[in-house]
């Protein structure tokens, strides 16, 4: 890593809503994501809200490391559809080592002028944090053998915008209405629409 990731960096993007971004085509297989109304889906939130941070993360690691996320907790506030233009903010708020977390927020773009001529302020979409760890790739894939198998190696493809691994502390108990997801582990769920998802790829 270069130096320069501190506390503070932060990076927006702009996103406009596809009609892929709905939760009515995600997996096909899987009917109860048909039924659904069309309204952009949780998962390609985590997604957006993951860009601006890799896209800061980009500047200060080398072009043999990539940034890995290893942790979410996202609260989905609000429905939109598609072509709804969104502002994706990452601001960094902890840097340990290697791992670093950020403090993300999803809003509407320009909303229409009221009846009064003023303006709405930007209705927020989703608020919550991701966490990344920088690694070696090449070292990555072969500690675990991800390009044995004909499996895909990373480091490849890159999207561009519109625009040493410190293992978390022991998770916190998270009140009702939160779904956690542990990989590895055992997963518990309430009936909010608040995600926590941690993920260890150096282990």
């Amino acid at each position: 890593m270069k130096p320069g990731l501190a506390p503070g960096i932060a990076r927006t993007l702009t996103y406009r809503v596809q009609p892929h971004d709905l939760v009515t085509t995600l997996f096909g297989g899987a009917a109860e994501f048909g039924r659904k109304p069309a309204v952009l889906a949780t998962g390609i939130l985590v997604a957006l809200c993951e860009w601006p941070a890799m896209d800061a993360l980009r500047q200060v690691i080398g072009d043999d490391e990539d940034s890995l996320g290893t942790g979410v907790c996202l609260a989905h506030r609000a429905p939109v559809a598609e072509g709804t233009r969104l502002l994706v903010t990452a601001r960094c708020v902890s840097v340990r080592g290697r791992a670093s977390r950020w403090d993300v927020c999803v809003r509407d773009g320009a909303r229409d002028e009221g009846r009064d001529g003023a303006r709405d302020e930007a209705r927020i979409v989703a608020d919550g944090w991701v966490e990344f760890a920088v690694v070696r790739t090449a070292a990555f894939v072969e500690r675990h053998m991800l390009a044995s198998g004909g499996a895909p190696a990373l480091g490849g493809a890159r999207r561009d915008p519109v625009g040493d691994y410190a293992r978390p502390a022991r998770e916190r108990v998270l009140a009702p209405g939160t779904v956690v997801m542990t990989t590895g582990s055992r997963l518990s769920a309430g009936t909010g629409n608040s995600s926590r998802i941690s993920h260890h790829p150096a282990r």
